[in-house]
């Protein structure tokens, strides 16, 4: 901050409802400094002479590896971001940085056209750096992001309530002080714009229906839709464990870190049934919305994101999820050993029209043969272009049942 720091008060409460700009559940330090030795959420308030709202508001999350450092202008508007990874035991990396600039006082806080500049950061990789000098849908300028090494890191001890201290500490709100105005949430009710750490995209759960028959599952625009029996569309054989998942013509896979048994599994569909109308007209409706590599023959009880070597969780963005990228619309399950081979097959029959080097198993679907590793490449469709998560479902008992891919947006 560039106020002078004896000028500055803090105090420290559960939440920030980032919305309504106050704080939730005020905390004395002593009970701060407990959520900080528990990892439990809890933020750090920076307020300077004559403001209302925070010049800085720390966000800390010890258990979900996280730290997030918000400031305001004068106006309560959000000018700068900053997200922190805890990585290392007593240190941070940056993985975003995000600065506003409004262009008049009327322009309201994350004005979707106000001057903005991004960088995003991961260890080992030179990053990137996304320039919005008219805000979203004015254009951008992407360029590497030139953050040197000893900007990427920052102490721990550097953020949180070991970092709060001020010559004049605040130890939870005063009778009709600032912060005691701002809490006054109806009933003490947690507000549904209250901060909260970020989270990975997670599976819903409504998807463990998908595959099993007889179960109402709404699909824009149809209605009264239904699961159906999983349609089988061929067996695929995994001799040595090692799975990949990927865009058919990639030349290299992403191949997940999770073995499975080697051995043959049979590829399905999950199959959802309804009616449509148009004209006055009703007719029925199929839709495919995911697919699944069937290892065990039981019920899902939960679901993990399958990561690849080298894709660490505590990196992932607020709702984002690792998975294999595809500019064709495709995927395939396949032997990754095998990868190779079976991959050169699916590029010479649509580069080269090589009809007898796949088989077609129609719905766009296709199978590669490789018999000298007794190893098959099956593809499938996806709803379009871009990354599409992968997920592992396991048993009560934590055995892998299946590998998902959901292809449509649901």
């Amino acid at each position: 901050m560039d106020e002078d720091k004896d000028m500055v008060a803090v105090s420290y409460a559960e939440g920030w409802d980032a919305g309504a700009r106050r704080v939730f559940g005020p905390l004395t330090r002593a009970e701060a400094e407990e959520r900080d030795r528990a990892g439990a959420p809890y933020v750090v308030l920076h307020r300077v002479p004559g403001r209302a709202i925070p010049a800085e508001v720390h966000l800390v999350a010890w258990r979900d590896h996280f730290v997030g450092q918000w400031a305001y202008d004068e106006l309560g508007r959000r000018t700068r971001e900053v997200d922190l990874r805890l990585l290392e035991d007593d240190r941070l990396f940056l993985r975003q940085y995000v600065e506003r600039r409004y262009a008049s006082p009327e322009q309201p806080d994350l004005a979707p056209d106000a001057w903005r500049l991004t960088v995003e950061l991961l260890p080992g990789h030179s990053g990137r750096k996304v320039l919005e000098e008219r805000g979203e849908g004015g254009g951008s300028f992407h360029t590497l992001a030139d953050v040197p090494e000893e900007r990427r890191w920052h102490d721990r001890c550097g953020f949180g309530v070991r970092a709060a201290d001020s010559s004049q500490p605040s130890d939870g709100p005063e009778p009709g002080d600032a912060t005691a105005q701002e809490t006054a949430f109806p009933g003490g009710e947690k507000p549904a714009s209250l901060w909260h750490p970020p989270k990975p995209l997670r599976m819903e759960s409504a998807v463990n229906d998908l595959f099993r028959p007889g179960n109402p599952f709404p699909v824009e625009p149809w209605e009264k839709t239904e699961t159906a029996e999983p349609r089988h569309i061929a067996m695929v054989r995994i001799p040595t464990g090692r799975l990949a998942v990927s865009d058919p013509l990639d030349k290299k896979p992403r191949e997940l870190a999770e073995r499975i048994p080697p051995g043959e599994y049979p590829l399905e569909t999950a199959v959802v049934v309804g009616e449509g109308e148009y004209g006055g007209e009703r007719f029925p409706v199929t839709e495919e919305p995911a697919v699944r590599l069937l290892i065990r023959d039981e019920p899902v009880a939960s679901w993990q994101l399958a990561l690849s070597e080298g894709e660490d969780p505590r990196l992932l963005l607020d709702g984002h999820a690792y998975g294999f990228g595809t500019d064709g619309a495709a995927g395939g399950f396949a032997d990754a050993v095998a990868w190779e081979a079976l991959s050169g097959k699916v590029r010479r029959y649509y580069e080269e029209q090589d009809d007898d080097s796949c088989e077609l198993l129609g719905d766009g679907h296709l199978r590669a043969v490789d018999e000298a590793t007794g190893s098959d490449l099956v593809s499938f469709c996806t709803g379009g272009d871009g990354t599409w998560p992968v997920w592992l479902g396991r048993s009560a008992a934590g055995e892998l049942v299946s590998v998902v891919v959901i292809t449509s947006y649901l």
